[in-house]
C-alpha cells in the first residue's frame, strides 16, 4: 500500500468511529449489512483519488516552482573573480 492509501484507510477508520463505534455504524457491522461495506468502500476510493490527485497537483507546483527559482538564479548577474586572483 502506498502511503496516500494508508492515509486514507487512517482517516475513513478514525472518521467511523474505530473498532469501538456505538449506534447506527456499529449496528451495520453487526448485522453484516453488506450495502455499508460497498458503501464505505467507494467512499475510500474517492478519498484516495482526491487525495492522489491533490498529491500529484502539490508535486507539479513544486516542480514549476524550482524551475522557476532555477531560471531567476540563471538570470542573476554573476560577480567577477577577485582582481588579485587568477
Amino acid at each position: 500500500m502506498t502511503v496516500i492509501s494508508v492515509a486514507a484507510l487512517v482517516v475513513q477508520l478514525m472518521s467511523a468511529g474505530g473498532a469501538g463505534a456505538q449506534g447506527e455504524q456499529a449496528a451495520g457491522r453487526e448485522r453484516g449489512d453488506p450495502g455499508s461495506v460497498s458503501t464505505n468502500l467507494s467512499a475510500l476510493k474517492s478519498e484516495v483519488t482526491s487525495l492522489s490527485e491533490r498529491f500529484k497537483a502539490a508535486r507539479e507546483r513544486r516542480r514549476l516552482q524550482a524551475e522557476q527559482e532555477k531560471q531567476e538564479w540563471e538570470r542573476e548577474p554573476k560577480t567577477p573573480a577577485s582582481p588579485g586572483r587568477e
